[in-house]
């Protein structure tokens, strides 16, 4: 099979949702991870500057067989703003698995990394057949170097009565708040491994905070000092996590989990085609990384959406501490493994031990 690994561009886009509705995580539940209705809008929310390729049959012209997207974040590391890229998006039509296909796709990525350039990836737990493929250091490919597993929670929402001390102030932020927040946020990132930079000016519009305003956190004050930020951010207009079926007996099962969920807090199940129903949590920090001020802040919020939203999605490294915090919700657990890849050598080498590592799991 011949094809064309070319940059990709918009008029690529239906070719590319086809490709990721046609390619589902199996299992008790079957999910699809979509990106309607515009792959692109949501390709400059993961990344600030996205760069997408796919490979396109030489006898199927418009047809995506595969795409792929190594675009670039600004991150601390190292106490430094620097350009990192995250490499993500790897979907490849079952039709074409069985080729060359992917070491096709690696010899493109080559010739697109510098001399020394590393990237980030994920890839989930559960997905053998990647972790036993691109992460298998077969020749060809570049190593994927384990750096640390993620644990991304769903905490179901709930309604509960959260008692503040007299010294503490809770509540949304607005446009004031923002030269405060930016001072805490770079503050926080400077001291920690791939924590996202960020310029909060650009919440007012910016592709990459699509969806996104000053509004848009909880700010946690102490004595009327800003001490903690959660930001909240509901990403169904550029992504969805969809259930295209159960396995035998789920289906039945469905109706009574939901009428559970409704009673003590929990995902609720749709019928196979809808949509889960979630909001995901991100710049997660508290001065000192003190982890009573987390639970005052993921307190309010579990609280705050209750009844807009099943649950709240939040991710830490598990060796952080902070990462016993959503441990004491009800909650589902989703496992990733982090690797930092490279055709030159080991970065993790490069990195500072004694800085704790960040996961923004909203641009996962």
């Amino acid at each position: 099979m011949s094809y064309q690994i070319r940059p990709a561009c918009a008029a690529d886009n239906e070719a590319i949702l086809s490709l990721l509705q046609g390619t589902p995580q199996q299992g008790a539940v079957t999910l699809n991870f979509e990106r309607q209705p515009d792959y692109f809008r949501g390709a400059k929310v993961t990344c600030e500057q996205p760069d997408v390729w796919v490979a396109e049959p030489r006898d199927a012209r418009g047809k995506v067989s595969a795409v792929y997207n190594v675009g670039w974040r600004s991150l601390w590391i190292n106490g430094e703003v620097r350009r990192v890229r995250y490499a993500h998006d790897l979907r490849i039509d079952p039709e074409y698995r069985n080729g060359m296909i992917l070491h096709r796709l690696f010899r493109q990525l080559r010739k697109q990394l510098a001399e020394g350039e590393w990237m980030q990836t994920t890839v989930l737990h559960d997905n053998q057949a990647s972790l036993s493929t691109v992460a298998s250091g077969r020749a060809g490919l570049p190593v994927y170097y384990p750096a640390g597993t993620i644990e991304t929670s769903m905490l179901y929402t709930r309604a509960r009565k959260a008692r503040l001390p007299a010294d503490i102030t809770l509540r949304q932020t607005n446009e004031v708040d923002l030269p405060e927040m930016a001072t805490l946020l770079n503050r926080q990132g400077r001291q920690k491994q791939f924590f996202p930079y960020w310029d909060v000016q650009r919440v007012r519009g910016d592709d990459y905070f699509y969806g996104m305003g000053p509004g848009n956190f909880l700010g946690l004050w102490v004595k009327g000092e800003l001490k903690g930020l959660l930001g909240f951010w509901d990403q169904k207009a550029i992504k969805q996590t969809r259930v295209l079926g159960y396995a035998k007996g789920m289906g039945l099962m469905r109706h009574l989990y939901n009428s559970h969920s409704m009673l003590r807090g929990g995902m609720r199940l749709p019928a196979p085609g809808g949509v889960l129903s979630y909001l995901t949590l991100h710049s997660l920090v508290v001065e000192n990384d003190d982890p009573e001020l987390l639970r005052l802040l993921l307190d309010h919020a579990v609280s705050f959406f209750h009844g807009r939203f099943d649950a709240l999605v939040c991710g830490f490294f598990a060796n952080d501490p902070l990462a016993k915090v959503p441990a004491r919700y009800r909650r589902r657990l989703l496992l990733s493994e982090h690797f930092l890849v490279s055709f030159d050598g080991d970065p993790r080498e490069q990195l500072d031990s004694d800085r704790p590592w960040y996961v923004e799991v909203a641009r996962l």
